[in-house]
């Protein structure tokens, strides 16, 4: 552990007393020159402090027993859990632009604070299998391009983000995880494996005081760090009301990007992402390319996600055959494959939207369409 200087415990021993409430820690932070200043006036009596709640004033005073803040950073060290804040080199750039930034980020990993570009990714914990593949392949191809890749580590869409980013073999800091527990605890249980990952290929962070359990009110909370760390936040499959509209709303509210991957129209899981674009609360995305040509400081386009695999036409729906047959012979634009297969423009758009989904057909400018050379090859049979 570093040293610690009187200031940071000072920080440390304001935050344990206010626990996640900045907007507090900031109030009283405010009218005194420093942090240290604050903890002095408390111990000679200043009557600054006699307005806070019970709970509050007990936490100062437990906080400010002899030996307490040593003992804390002794357990701190113990579970090789740091901490950073704002105006901190380590404390993330992004999240520092915010009005209620955490007065102090707790983390277990490396952090980034200054990545080029990074993506929250979020939705369901109940996808359907298309979510799980799309969050994880929008992920992978994010963080092969250099995106720092940001999640909630909670089942379902957000555990496969981050899976996909640990793939990234490229990546310095492939993902990170806000919780909301503290970083110390593992929620959900089954996604242990998965922590010591993000910790050791990335970082797990959180406001919330190491120790702290998962409670229900703490994931709104924890959202608005979500949404905080990135430039943009991507929705991939979420029900209408839902813990992702939250966070899209925190994205809203602090100025960042929000893109949605459609879904189709239905599907319960649909029903967030759709209405969101419905709504224009969010732009659509068909492919992680989508993402990056939003960014232009990035560098080329992602890579393939998976190697050229060979597609048998004859496990395809019949329409996704039949354009694959016409497009295997070149590229034609959305009117001829309308004209040559004479079917409806919805059907049509839907075939092709789930075609790239599934990387086997690529969309070019000009309406194009054309077969994914480098990520499959197809056979009739």
């Amino acid at each position: 552990m570093r040293k610690i200087t009187d200031e940071e415990k000072a920080r440390l021993w304001l935050n344990y007393a206010v626990e996640y409430n900045v907007r507090l820690f900031n109030r009283i932070a405010a009218r005194f020159d420093s942090l240290a200043c604050a903890k002095e006036a408390y111990e000679t009596g200043d009557g600054t402090f006699s307005e806070l709640s019970g709970r509050v004033s007990g936490r100062l005073s437990e906080a400010s027993k002899p030996g307490f803040l040593e003992r804390f950073l002794d357990r701190l060290e113990q579970k090789q859990i740091d901490f950073t804040y704002p105006g901190e080199k380590n404390y993330p750039v992004l999240l520092a632009q915010l009005s209620d930034a955490p007065s102090v980020l707790y983390y277990k990993g490396a952090l980034e604070p200054d990545p080029d570009v990074s993506i929250a990714v979020v939705g369901s914990r109940h996808p359907t299998t298309y979510g799980t593949d799309t969050a994880r392949r929008f992920a992978f191809s994010l963080a092969e391009a250099g995106v720092l890749i940001v999640s909630g580590m909670a089942e379902g869409i957000d555990a496969a983000a981050a899976r996909g980013a640990l793939e990234s073999a490229t990546n310095r800091c492939r993902t990170v995880a806000v919780l909301g527990c503290g970083v110390d605890v593992i929620y959900p249980a089954s996604n242990a494996k998965l922590y010591r990952e993000i910790v050791e290929r990335g970082a797990v962070v959180s406001e919330f005081l190491p120790g702290s359990r998962a409670d229900r009110f703490h994931f709104p909370i924890r959202n608005r760090v979500m949404s905080g760390m990135a430039h943009g936040t991507l929705v991939v499959e979420a029900a209408q009301r839902s813990g992702t509209s939250i966070t899209a709303g925190w994205a809203h509210d602090q100025g960042r990007d929000v893109f949605a991957v459609p879904g189709r129209i239905g599907d319960a899981m649909s029903a967030g992402p759709n209405g969101m674009l419905a709504r224009g609360e969010a732009k659509a995305v068909l492919s992680p390319e989508d993402v990056l040509g939003e960014y232009s400081c990035l560098h080329a386009p992602a890579e393939a996600y998976l190697e050229a695999e060979v597609v048998s036409l004859s496990t395809l729906p019949e329409t996704q055959r039949d354009v694959c047959r016409l497009l295997k012979h070149g590229e034609l634009s959305f009117d001829e494959l309308c004209e040559a297969l004479d079917i409806p423009i919805g059907p049509l758009n839907a075939c092709l939207t789930e075609l790239q989904f599934s990387g086997i057909v690529q969309a070019l400018p000009g309406r194009l369409y054309a077969i994914d050379t480098d990520r499959v090859v197809l056979k009739e049979n």
